[in-house]
């Protein structure tokens, strides 16, 4: 029924109009056909997505480590009780931190050191010796110092960490008398403060042509023990205190770790020499002072001069 139609309708148009309808059928297709073929061009042309590798993911090591159970003030000697452990993840660990109580116990703050914080190696000291000074005194002790030379000081033999006598001589503690006491004994010497001399203090020499004869010589400093600091219980502190005050304070060297470390004989005095000298009595056969020569004997001399003879003294 259609196709009769349509070809009833194709009739009744001129030629030109078909001549019309067949280019527009024409460009339809061409359309059709331009636009199919470049989908697929493009289609073809299009790169393939590279698929993006997923990033592995890293498994984090737990570590325990050592941290502040209280908050630790500063130059303090750390207890069991003020640690704790702490599990944390491995790249979150600070630097030189400790991973075991054991090797902080007994070990002094280098600083102070918050409740929770992480405890490194940085804040604490190696032993309580790197403290300084204070580090090696004794428990119930305290250092006091007093002043040596040469003679009074061993010579300078005596080191830190050697155990000496103090001893005192003075001539203020009897009348007429020098005594030596030994006011301390077994001291526990902690420093030596040496004085810094130059030995290059003689006079420079010049020779005729005006140049300097000690050119070559080198300047020779040396130490000569000008201080001794020793570690006393407050009580021996006092003692040495005042009785530096009546003499001359000597450091006696003891032997390394001796077995005995009291004596009992510890003081000695001696009298004093009076202001006179005694008169030596002069030796046998010599002139008496104030005895005239004259009445001494003499030899008597003769003289013979031909037939005359003299006689004189």
């Amino acid at each position: 029924m259609k196709l009769p139609k349509l070809s009833t309708i194709m009739e009744r148009l001129t030629p030109r109009q078909l001549l019309l309808l067949c280019g527009v059928i024409a460009l339809l297709i061409f359309l059709l056909i331009y636009f199919t073929l470049t989908r697929l061009t493009a289609e073809k042309q299009k790169p393939t997505p590279t698929p993006t590798p997923q990033p592995k993911q890293v498994q984090v090591k737990n570590i325990t480590v050592v941290s502040a159970k209280t908050s630790i003030p500063e130059r303090t000697l750390i207890k069991e009780d003020m640690l704790s452990l702490t599990t944390m993840p491995s790249n979150k660990v600070p630097n030189g931190a400790l991973m075991r109580t054991t090797d902080l116990v007994g070990r002094p703050t280098r600083v102070a050191i918050s409740q929770g914080e992480i405890i490194t190696n940085r804040q604490v000291f190696s032993s309580i010796l790197d403290m300084g000074l204070s580090g090696r005194i004794p428990p119930e002790c305290r250092a006091i110092t007093v002043g040596i030379s040469d003679v009074t000081g061993v010579a300078g033999f005596a080191q830190p960490g050697d155990y000496v006598d103090v001893m005192l001589v003075s001539s203020q503690v009897e009348n007429n008398k020098i005594v030596s006491e030994m006011i301390l004994q077994n001291v526990l010497l902690l420093a030596i403060n040496k004085q810094v001399e130059d030995e290059s203090s003689a006079p420079v020499q010049s020779n005729a042509k005006g140049q300097n004869q000690n050119a070559g010589n080198q300047p020779k400093v040396t130490g000569k023990p000008a201080m001794a600091t020793m570690a006393l219980v407050p009580e021996d502190a006092l003692k040495l205190a005042a009785k530096a005050q009546l003499g001359q304070i000597y450091l006696v060297l003891r032997p390394y770790r001796p077995a005995n470390g009291v004596s009992d004989d510890t003081y000695y005095s001696v009298t004093k020499a009076s202001g006179k000298m005694p008169v030596t009595p002069p030796p046998a056969g010599t002139i008496p002072p104030g005895e005239d020569i004259e009445n001494s004997p003499t030899a008597n001399v003769q003289v013979i001069r031909g037939t005359t003879s003299t006689v004189g003294r």
